[in-house]
């Protein structure tokens, strides 16, 4: 659970660099244009694209590449990198492997602590 935890806030990171890298565009070129993930992905390292591009058609049947993966890379980035990390953070915090804690000895009210202030 530690694990999808910490992907999802890496996603969300990259949620943010993306927002970054996004305004910094805008601030530059004085357009605003998102980012797509094969766009980021380009922009990183175009060559291993390249080569991926061309081992899926080499390997793979000729339609995947056009009718899976380029319109996966066409996705916007943001929102991509959002969602994905608010289901890897949900994922991470489900409570499905502790028992209910009503199960054996009945569910107790949590206590309040009294306030040692000015009071």
């Amino acid at each position: 659970m530690a694990a999808f935890r910490a992907l999802g806030w890496l996603l969300l990171a990259l949620a943010v660099a993306v927002v970054v890298h996004d305004l910094l565009t805008w601030w530059s070129e004085g357009s605003l244009a998102f980012s797509t993930l094969g766009g980021l992905w380009a922009h990183l390292d175009p060559g291993s694209l390249g080569s991926t591009q061309a081992s899926t058609r080499r390997l793979l049947p000729g339609g995947l590449w056009n009718w899976t993966v380029r319109p996966f890379l066409a996705l916007p980035a943001l929102p991509s990198f959002l969602v994905l990390g608010f289901f890897f953070l949900w994922l991470g915090n489900r409570d499905g492997d502790r028992p209910d804690p009503s199960f054996l000895g009945g569910s107790r009210p949590s206590r309040r602590r009294r306030s040692r202030g000015l009071s």
